[in-house]
């Protein structure tokens, strides 16, 4: 008996031992993973980078050139001057702005009004979840013929109103949740002091919503900054935007002009990142809240 209780502090702490290093495998094996994952992902535009910063004559040397000596930025400026890359970045800017504008301004009355009087029942959600699935080349035939017919094509304003109607059922799905879960004693609260419905919206609700609606337009901004396929069909020359312009580098014809390529490439990528980062927190939270509150 005694020989047993003096092995059971051995075995237990050979257990914890254990325990300890399997933990510390599991989490050597995570990072690395993450590692592994990382390079994978960010190599390839670690390899961009550097490229859009090398001469012309690094671009075919071996062994290669994975950080030039002399980083230039050269391939940026004729990228601006020689290939009209302000007029495409613009452009970009402009129509993702006001795309996200106008699905703020759409989404949260839709919201509000499923979310406070259940407009639409079961149905409206139902359509709205259904209009979300829709593959945007399934739309693009009937949209360019409509256009076409009213003269939208080759305009900010087609291209929003398209975009618009695109990114508003994901954006009202993720406000109601977060609407559906606001009190409405704090509502109900300001309209007895004065405040009307809309008024009590506007100054009280979307305040403390706020993380939602940073949700919805960081949503827009990005996917209409990525979006190609109606940027390429339903723009003209003055209207194309910047992913229109990456796209003509890689797509043939391209064997001089790597540099300003693999530059169209980096200043496509740069905006939709930063915004992304600087509201990933609210981007976190607010596909949690409006997945499972919706």
């Amino acid at each position: 008996m005694a020989i047993a209780v003096e092995r059971r502090p051995q075995v237990v702490a050979r257990r914890r031992n254990r325990r300890r290093a399997q933990r510390g495998v599991a989490h050597l094996l995570t990072y690395l993973g993450l590692l592994v994952a990382l390079v994978f992902f960010l190599g390839p535009f670690f390899w961009i980078v550097t490229t859009s910063l090398k001469g012309n004559e690094d671009f075919f040397t071996f062994p290669p050139v994975w950080i030039p000596p002399e980083p230039s930025l050269s391939h940026y400026a004729a990228l601006f001057t020689r290939s009209s890359g302000a007029r495409y970045f613009t452009n970009s800017l402009v129509i993702s702005s006001l795309s996200m504008f106008a699905a703020l301004v759409v989404s949260l009355p839709t919201a509000y009004a499923i979310a406070r009087w259940r407009f639409g029942g079961g149905l409206l959600s139902t359509v709205l979840l259904v209009l979300r699935m829709l593959p945007a080349i399934a739309l693009i035939i009937p949209i360019y013929i409509m256009y076409k017919m009213l003269g939208l094509t080759n305009s900010y304003l087609g291209l929003v109103l398209v975009y618009t109607v695109l990114y508003v059922p994901f954006a009202v799905w993720l406000l109601v949740g977060f609407l559906r879960e606001f009190p409405m004693e704090i509502e109900e609260a300001a309209m007895i002091d004065g405040c009307s419905r809309l008024r009590a919206l506007i100054q009280v609700i979307v305040p403390i919503i706020a993380p939602g609606m940073a949700v919805v337009a960081l949503f827009a901004f990005i996917a209409t900054w990525n979006e190609f396929l109606f940027a390429v069909v339903l723009t003209g020359i003055e209207t194309k935007t910047m992913m229109v312009l990456v796209t003509s580098f890689t797509s043939g014809g391209t064997d001089m002009f790597y540099g300003e390529a693999s530059a169209s490439v980096v200043l496509g990528v740069l905006p939709a990142f930063a915004v992304a980062f600087m509201l990933q927190r609210y981007l976190v939270k607010g596909l949690a809240l409006g997945g499972t509150k919706g």
